[in-house]
């Protein structure tokens, strides 16, 4: 009996974390990057030089081999940002990334 009332009590409080989990704001996407620096960052720079884009009048946190974060409870083991909508290069690149925690 006791685990079963423990268990409609997580269920109840995991409900209630995910209806007051704020969105993110219009236009951007919680995303899991390989690599997130400046425009001057070596390893972005090659990157972008590789499929032809052009970060020069890029300000701001830069993502490269980002995937979707998309699931309640999906974890990443690189870096968590969220980035706005601004994809570069096929998708390879992210543009406007800000770290956060998941």
């Amino acid at each position: 009996m006791f685990s079963k009332l423990s268990l409609l009590a997580t269920s109840l409080l995991v409900t209630l974390a995910v209806a007051n989990y704020p969105p993110p704001p219009a236009g951007t996407a919680n995303q899991c990057c390989g690599t997130v620096a400046n425009n001057k960052n070596p390893v972005v720079t090659a990157v972008a030089a590789a499929v032809g884009v052009d970060l020069s009048g890029i300000l701001g946190n830069i993502g490269v081999n980002c995937n979707p974060i998309t699931v309640l409870g999906n974890t990443c083991s690189q870096t968590a940002v969220n980035c706005n909508a601004n994809q570069l290069g096929k998708g390879l690149i992210n543009v406007g990334c800000v770290p956060i925690t998941i």
